[in-house]
């Protein structure tokens, strides 16, 4: 690896700059490695320094330091140096070996045991903490119906005098029921009352009533919405799970993105085209703490997999195998914004929780106060951002065509186009 590779895998941005400052000889003692293993002594506060060492196969760390980081900046620094050629090769002093070894028994699987009665017990164990859990989550659906009532008895102006800590108790209860879907949901509610502005009260209003639809479906959903259901509640399954189901082959077009951060998690969301199922899907990658998750496609398209997850409108995917990106070539646009707009009507009856939708309208103009008119006359506002200055900096004022997300309330530009030409990103 080299030195940008290495300090690309820090948690953040001040761990690596910490740890290219770190990164001086003068700093270190011992400083080793061999086929397997990095390692090295660096001078800490205290009197003994930091035993640092890296597995060079997984890039896995141990050192001795306090920080919660993980790599920390000692961790980071010791790669770099290595990757300077400042580590010689020799052989692990007896405590690298020792964390090996550690690492060794902890990744070497025991054998399971498949006689009939241990396969027996089991599946009665996984079917006993299936069964609990969700005995929780209904407690969590009642818990969150009786709350729905008691807001609209109070009324939805009621919401905007209530402090934080009464939000965190219902969300609490949610999180305890093992419903974070619910928990999410509240959370998002909170958050339009307390950002507050002109029309928070609308906002408030449909989400109460989309918690409503919820907790209404939850016990006995329709069988075409059991699985969006299943996961609006926070009910999940794993990358692995969807990766072992068939795939969607397509040429796909990755063009808007989304970056979110709650304060606990940071989330990149990315919306991309099939061009032979002429529909849109997500592509979502977190990552926890201060960490940066990224983007888990570049723009442009590819032909390649994506696997879907079992619900969602547009469906979520997990990436598969795939060419290499080149450039987007331009891709089927609305006429106009009625129809953009009434092609959303199949999804929300899919997943009627949903409430980011890409659309796209043929040669919108921005007119005064920010709003995108098209060849009817019709318009829809438009986020001020960086992305409509964009616009409007390479098409100035002239028409082009949009491609964005529509939340219910405004439109935010993701990718513009000459009319009927290629799109270029502009956020």
């Amino acid at each position: 690896m080299d030195v940008d590779a290495v300090l690309a895998l820090s948690p953040d941005k001040q761990v690596a700059g910490s740890a290219a400052r770190l990164a001086a000889p003068g700093n270190w003692s011992e400083l080793g490695h061999d086929e397997h293993a990095l390692w090295g002594l660096c001078k800490g506060s205290g009197k003994k320094p930091y035993q640092v060492c890296v597995d060079l196969g997984d890039r896995a760390t141990k050192c001795s330091c306090p920080s919660r980081k993980f790599p920390c900046k000692h961790a980071i620094a010791v790669q770099v140096l290595h990757a300077r050629g400042s580590a010689p090769a020799g052989q692990p002093p007896e405590w690298v070996s020792e964390w090996q070894h550690r690492r060794e028994v902890r990744q070497t699987p025991k054998p399971l045991d498949d006689s009939p009665e241990a396969v027996e017990r089991r599946a009665a164990q996984r079917a006993r903490t299936v069964e609990a859990r969700d005995l929780a989550v209904q407690g969590g659906v009642a818990g969150l119906r009786e709350w729905l009532a008691d807001v609209a008895r109070r009324g939805v102006a009621e919401l905007a005098g209530r402090d934080r800590t009464w939000w965190e108790s219902i969300i609490r209860r949610m999180v305890d029921a093992q419903a974070p879907g619910l928990a999410g949901a509240v959370e998002d509610l909170a958050t339009v009352v307390f950002s507050g502005g002109s029309n928070w009260a609308e906002r408030a209003a449909d989400r109460l009533g989309s918690l409503h639809l919820l907790v209404t479906l939850a016990a006995n959903p329709p069988p075409e919405m059991n699985d969006v259901v299943r996961m609006r509640l926070g009910y999940t399954v794993t990358e692995q799970e969807v990766r072992d189901k068939p795939a969607w082959h397509d040429t796909w077009v990755v063009l808007l993105r989304k970056d979110e951060d709650d304060g606990r998690v940071r989330t990149t969301r990315q919306w991309v085209w099939g061009r032979e199922r002429r529909e849109w899907v997500t592509v979502i990658r977190h990552a926890a703490g201060n960490a940066i998750p990224g983007p888990a496609l570049p723009v442009g398209e590819f032909t390649g997999n994506l696997h879907p997850y079992p619900a969602g409108a547009p469906r979520r995917m997990a990436v598969g195998d795939r060419d290499p990106s080149v450039a987007a070539r331009p891709i089927d646009i609305s006429d106009t914004w009625t129809d953009a707009l009434a092609g959303l009507e199949p999804l929300l009856r899919q997943d009627p929780w949903q409430r980011l939708h890409p659309l796209t309208c043929k040669q919108i103009r921005l007119a005064e106060g920010l709003t995108a008119i098209d060849t009817d006359g019709r318009a829809l506002p438009v986020v001020d951002d960086i992305a409509a200055d964009r616009a409007l900096a390479l098409h100035g004022g002239e028409p082009f065509d949009a491609i964005g997300l529509w939340d219910g309330w405004s439109f935010r530009l993701g990718a513009v186009a000459e009319p009927g030409g290629a799109p270029e990103v502009v956020s």
